[in-house]
């Protein structure tokens, strides 16, 4: 079986993509509760106002980045259903006994021989 050499980067890629939007999501959603107990609590009509948009502001955020985290793995598990197979091994398995079987000498006895040296 061969070894995708390219799937380790995308994998981890995509768990980088993956882990950011839900620690985003896990962050907004923190704030989202805040506001909410916050504005519970508050007397003052402006600032109650001020944090219930904040809240629905967070509630947005969230819900784009889920939307977001959605289609970051849907598009991972089609990239991963309609990855090629791998290809069918070759009949030649040797590559060097290959290029030695080419490789033809002019004179075999020539080759044993130590060569002329000029001037000498």
């Amino acid at each position: 079986m061969e070894i995708d050499s390219d799937s380790g980067p995308r994998l981890g890629s995509f768990g980088v993509v993956v882990g950011g939007l839900l620690a985003l999501a896990v962050g907004l959603g923190a704030m989202l509760v805040i506001t909410i107990r916050e504005a519970s609590a508050m007397t003052d009509p402006a600032a109650r106002k001020l944090l219930l948009r904040l809240a629905w502001l967070s509630l947005v955020l969230i819900s784009l980045d889920l939307v977001m985290l959605l289609w970051c793995v849907l598009r991972h598990i089609r990239d991963r259903m309609e990855a090629e197979p791998p290809p069918k091994p070759s009949k030649y398995v040797n590559a060097w006994e290959l290029a030695g079987q080419r490789i033809r000498l002019e004179d075999e006895t020539d080759a044993d021989e130590d060569p002329e040296v000029p001037g000498g």
